[in-house]
């Protein structure tokens, strides 16, 4: 294939559509550069979080594919990313692997390669994330860009970001689990956010002669719904015990 007229030209005039189309912010545009990694030297497009490659190769081609021929595509990460990428990934492994938590970078970029955007999804997960990145500065990291964020929340959990003088309000279940939750039920919390049960949660409570009047006064909080789950429960074993007597 001959060279292309005006590549330069046209491939930054790509990357410029393109960092517009997708409402990047102006301080990370997509750029049109030569990848100085490649021999020989090659085109690339690259960028950092924002849409995912295959986004990025189909709205480009659409714009002028014959100033793209051969040209590579790069997508880097924030440690924001990575932050939100390990949380995602330690809160989506299955319960029965509690005391087995870990997250390595490698299952970090997995996670962000299939996120059409690595922006946390709400406060509390912006919150989290920013405390991971902070939790990790200065740590060593053998495997690259992210590796000393999955150590860290590897190593120290989730439940442990969340409590920050100006953390986001915890639900009266979370409260609860953060004070009396032991073995599996503290695992489950410590790496995957997952509390208790609100019954479980208010045995603890009703179990504790010493509990401090602020936890009592969150365990009578959880009564109404205790009554709500309790009655459903109910309903669901005589309608079994209906089943059973046909």
């Amino acid at each position: 294939m001959g060279a292309v007229p005006r590549r330069a030209e046209r491939l930054r005039k790509v990357a410029r559509k393109l960092t517009e189309q997708y409402g990047l912010p102006w301080e990370r545009p997509i750029e049109a550069e030569i990848d100085a990694y490649t021999w020989p030297k090659q085109w690339v497009l690259s960028w950092q979080d924002g849409p995912t490659e295959g986004q990025v190769r189909r709205a480009a081609a659409k714009l002028d594919k014959e100033a793209l021929a051969g040209v590579g595509f790069r997508r880097e990460y924030s440690d924001l990313a990575y932050a939100v990428a390990a949380i995602r990934f330690l809160q989506e492994q299955e319960p029965e692997n509690a005391f087995q938590a870990h997250v390595g970078v490698y299952d970090a970029r997995r996670v962000l390669g299939a996120m059409k955007s690595p922006d946390p999804s709400d406060a509390r997960e912006r919150y989290m994330a920013e405390r991971l990145v902070a939790a990790a500065e200065g740590r060593s990291a053998a495997f690259g860009d992210g590796d000393a964020i999955c150590h860290q929340a590897t190593e120290k959990g989730l439940s442990v970001l969340l409590r920050g003088e100006d953390g986001p309000e915890l639900s009266p279940v979370e409260v609860l689990t953060e004070r009396y939750a032991q073995g599996r039920a503290s695992a489950l919390w410590r790496y995957r956010l997952i509390p208790m049960t609100a019954l479980e949660a208010f045995a603890a409570v009703q179990a504790d002669a010493n509990a401090a009047p602020e936890h009592v006064a969150v365990a009578l909080s959880l009564v109404p719904s205790l009554h709500v789950e309790l009655d459903a429960a109910a309903e669901a074993l005589r309608e079994r015990s209906t089943a059973g007597s046909r």
